[in-house]
């Protein structure tokens, strides 16, 4: 196949992706995004030059990450519309442009051409995102010819999360208030959902399909697991001599890391079990539901459920590319471009973003240690550290971090103690084992940086999975293993590269054989909203109803944007717990998150919330909302079965609760 016909293959299975996953509107937003990563290509371009690929897609990923600051600043100015919005970014792209033109003329790093073949091999990797993303993403929010919208669980967790989070931020309103907590500031890291809820808000009504929040999220999901496949590919192959063994190291990583997959399906034949149990089980949790440990997610997971945690690293592996390709020996205008990366990076995910610059300053200092004038070298790439430390300051101001410090716990204990051994083998072993030889044949300086940060990322890896927590103990462990699943292939490369092709050819099936079970398990579980059976504490499948839909776009148009719209948040269990913010874009007094760190408060006003409800005294009922700043209370089907007394008085005293929206199973009332 030649380039080009790789290169449409390409762009066509991205388009059929965005289609299946967001509808038009996807396509639509992929416009969007190539003009928000624009500004930071002419930083790429100078650095590595405009023939090399990776200097294409750093620069998008740069640009990413200085998009959402822009929108952050247009924001916290005051002046948030759609002409401030375009301003900034008019702005932006002369600022990078002019500043990439300044030192000298080419590249600032001096790079091995790539061929034909390197990008071929880029763009058969790139080709598995959006068939793997686009899969379950076509069934997420489908819809049914009675108008239930579905919602597979797990997504149910983190993408209405983050629909919840992006209603939040499109009312621009600095800092963003939790709204679970309201009027509490949100602590969470935000940034990278700052693009899909602006154009969600602020797309014209020309254009619904843009004002779609959940479409957007998807589209920009996709789009960034583009990138980060990408750059990841880049630093795999630039530690390797041929292409070959680079896309083979990630494909294996992207689709037969876990060997839990095989492990139940084993486990069941054993048993006498029908195989069809799979279908009935967290595939990628098998550590922790089998032998009580930790729990790594695979890389699609990460691209499914945290595409900001996969911009974090990404942008963090675009620095520690430079970091392979440049070395110490890179000038200061590279070492400042990888600590624009790093900075970035930590904007998105503090932990991670620290992480990476962790790795770059042990990949300079080993590299530097061999080299003539090694202080001045160390010296000039720790200018890199000033936009990291920027960055945390940035986010300790905008109150991203809040209460991390005091959630964090460092030692060996709890599920780190149950099988680690086990656990690690079935979570990664399928890549780790085998790469740990690729630290034999290193022959050349770029082969050395790369060995020495897959190394030191390994190690770094294994010990914030098993030795860091915070209060929701599986939390650190995810992001552990992301960093594990980012560095464990470029060993793997490396293996694969020195083994004569037959053997490259066997181990590579062997690992496919173990592995990938779990991806098609998982990705079929992903996409299957006909199982409605119930799992462990919910259905595996939830769906709103017509008559909700109906009712929460009455409150998103005829509600205040600030108002505090409660629904019950107990009686729901760990189901729709985020109805009214993922729905109707309107905060809560009272929630129970399942994807923020604990805090007393969520349990405590939910109390007072639930007392709400089930008094048949509408004065302490009013005296409960008034004292919570309750603006409008939401009641369905789930509530009247629960408390058929409690609600019964929100009709019956209209002094205290002005009935404002009513359909066949939901009412809506307004808190006099």
């Amino acid at each position: 196949m030649s380039t080009r016909s790789a290169a449409g293959l390409l762009v066509l299975t991205l388009a059929a992706g965005l289609w299946v996953s967001a509808g038009i509107g996807g396509l639509i937003y992929t416009l969007l995004f190539v003009a928000a990563v624009a500004p930071g290509v002419p930083l790429g371009i100078a650095i590595l030059g405009r023939h090399h690929p990776g200097a294409w897609i750093v620069g998008a990923l740069l640009g990413y990450g200085l998009t959402q600051l822009m929108l952050w600043a247009v924001i916290a100015a005051g002046v948030a519309s759609p002409a401030a919005f375009v301003l900034g970014w008019l702005t932006l792209c002369v600022v990078t442009t002019g500043i990439s033109r300044l030192g000298p003329a080419g590249p600032a790093i001096t790079t091995a051409a790539w061929s034909s073949r390197d990008v071929r091999a880029l763009l058969l990797v790139l080709l598995f995102v959006p068939v793997l993303i686009g899969l379950p993403y076509r069934n997420l929010g489908r819809a049914d010819v009675e108008g239930n919208r579905y919602y597979r669980a797990y997504f149910t967790a983190d993408f209405l999360w983050h629909s919840a989070l992006a209603g939040e931020l499109a009312k621009f309103s600095l800092p963003p208030r939790n709204p679970y907590l309201a009027p509490r500031s949100m602590n969470y890291y935000w940034t990278y959902f700052l693009l899909p809820s602006t154009v969600a808000e602020t797309a014209p009504a020309a254009l619904p399909q843009l004002r779609d929040a959940q479409a957007d999220l998807k589209a920009n999901a996709l789009l960034v697991g583009v990138l980060m496949i990408g750059i990841l590919f880049i630093l795999v192959r630039s530690g390797v001599s041929n292409p070959a063994p680079a896309a083979i190291a990630v494909i294996l990583a992207l689709l037969a890391a876990s060997a839990e997959g095989l492990y139940a399906t084993i486990d069941l034949w054993s048993r006498g079990r029908p195989l069809a149990a799979l279908l009935d089980t967290n595939v990628d949790a098998i550590t922790a539901w089998s032998f009580g440990g930790l729990r790594v997610d695979n890389m699609p997971r990460s691209l499914w459920y945290t595409p900001q945690h996969t911009t974090s690293i990404a942008l963090g592996l675009s620095a520690l590319t430079l970091a392979v390709l440049g070395g110490a020996a890179a000038p200061l205008r590279a070492a400042l471009v990888a600590g624009l990366g790093l900075g970035l990076a930590t904007t998105m995910n503090p932990l991670i973003g620290g992480v990476c610059a962790l790795l770059y300053g042990i990949c300079i200092a080993v590299d530097a240690v061999s080299r003539p004038r090694w202080i001045s070298a160390w010296l000039r790439h720790a200018s890199a550290a000033v936009f990291v430390l920027l960055a945390v300051a940035w986010a300790s101001a905008s109150r991203v971090v809040d209460g991390a410090g005091s959630a964090l716990d460092i030692g060996f204990s709890g599920f780190s103690r149950q099988s680690p051994v086990v656990t690690l083998l079935l979570s990664l072993g399928p890549v780790l084992v085998p790469a740990l030889f690729g630290f034999f044949a290193v022959r050349t300086d770029v082969a050395r940086r790369a060995t020495v940060l897959a190394g030191s990322g390994i190690v770094l890896g294994l010990f914030l999975l098993y030795f860091v927590r915070v209060s929701e103990a599986s939390w650190v462990g995810f992001r552990a293993g992301q960093i594990l699943l980012v560095t464990i292939p470029i060993l793997l490369a490396r293996t694969l590269d020195w083994l004569p092709r037959p053997s490259r050819s066997a181990l590579a099936a062997l690992i496919l054989l173990i592995g990938l079970p779990t991806t098609l398990i998982d990705t079929w579980n992903a996409q299957d909203i006909g199982n409605r059976r119930p799992g462990p504490g919910f259905r595996w499948t939830l769906w709103t109803t017509p008559d909700q839909q109906q009712a929460f776009e009455w409150i998103k148009v005829h509600t205040p944007a600030k108002a505090i719209v409660q629904m019950e948040p107990m009686v729901r269990g760990r189901e729709h717990w985020t109805l009214i913010p993922s729905f109707a874009a309107r905060r809560m007094a009272a929630g129970l998150p399942i994807s923020l760190l604990p805090l007393p408060d969520y349990p405590e006003r939910s109390a007072q919330v639930k007392r709400l409800f089930e008094t048949a005294d509408p004065g302490e009922a009013s005296a409960l909302a008034l004292q919570l700043r309750i603006d409008y209370l939401y009641v369905d089907q789930d509530d009247v079965a629960a408390y058929p007394e409690g609600t019964a008085k929100f009709d019956a005293s209209p002094r205290y609760f002005e009935p404002v929206f009513r359909n066949r199973t939901v009412r809506v009332y307004r808190v006099v």
